[in-house]
């Protein structure tokens, strides 16, 4: 695989140079992307398949796309930890230069869409908010199922959301609140080991990490409900709102791996081959 998205990044970057990133003409003898001499800060959060860490090496869909995205954009590429709530003023105060951690763009913050407060790219996976509960735990079929019970997200994500929305009907001068019992985690993961340790009877996270983790023996006593229909989501890169010409450059290059065959199977890599999009 790591021979074939090498062969695959070099024909990209080929492309990208007639895309208008680069000069197409007579050859020159210089390499086709320019030396690296700019450092790019990505701001992610630990999240499987995107985002995480193995043997100590920081690996993920996101991840693999963000290094072979600015490096042929002329870009040193390094990571910062963030937290999600904090995401904005991280962005906005310079400590990062994108938001690249499955951010959903359609989605919104406090009831503000997220598409007012930062520049996106194009659109390169699809996702959904599910419910992830123990095997013994009673399904939810209904907002008003979740009165009483306790609910796990990641504080600022889309979970967040998802679960005030649950718990006041989604307006705030809603006269039926249920009474549902929130908690805001450090992150997706911490949501879902807290229905693990019993801390909290469900947790809404992504579906991609859920259905990933539902696969590994230490997480089969995990479920995805399927009682509540939730709508469909789709990832981007954030920018601040200031920043365009990064952005246009980024969605020059998802179109060039997307032609190239690069972003697929980068996609298969990590068992995301049916949520990818790559009409750009």
């Amino acid at each position: 695989m790591k021979k074939l998205l090498t062969t695959i990044l070099a024909c990209v970057i080929v492309v990208a140079g007639c895309f208008g990133l680069t000069a197409c003409g007579k050859p020159t003898g210089d390499t086709v992307v320019n030396p690296r001499t700019k450092n790019i800060v990505v701001g992610y959060t630990k999240y499987e398949p995107m985002n995480y860490y193995e043997e100590g090496v920081l690996k993920g869909f996101d991840t693999e796309l963000a290094i072979m995205t600015f490096e042929a954009l002329g870009y040193n590429v390094k990571f910062e930890l963030i937290k999600w709530e904090n995401k904005y003023v991280d962005l906005n105060e310079g400590r990062i230069d994108c938001i690249w951690n499955g951010f959903t763009a359609n989605g919104s913050d406090d009831g503000q869409a997220r598409n007012t407060l930062v520049n996106f790219s194009a659109y390169y996976m699809q996702n959904a908010q599910c419910i992830v509960r123990l095997n013994s735990t009673p399904e939810v079929d209904s907002r008003e199922d979740f009165a009483g019970k306790t609910i796990s997200f990641e504080e600022g994500s889309s979970g967040d959301s998802l679960a005030n929305s649950y718990k006041d009907n989604g307006t705030e001068e809603t006269t039926d609140d249920i009474n549902i019992f929130n908690t805001g985690c450090a992150d997706q993961m911490a949501a879902i080991t807290a229905v693990k340790n019993g801390m909290s009877e469900y947790a809404i996270v992504d579906i991609l990490l859920a259905e990933k983790l539902i696969l590994q023996p230490d997480y089969s006593d995990l479920v995805i409900n399927q009682g509540l229909e939730i709508g469909v989501e789709y990832y981007a890169v954030g920018f601040r709102k200031t920043e365009t010409e990064l952005a246009n450059k980024v969605n020059v290059m998802f179109k060039a791996f997307a032609d190239t065959g690069v972003l697929q199977a980068l996609a298969q890599k990590y068992g995301l081959e049916n949520s990818v999009l790559t009409n750009f």
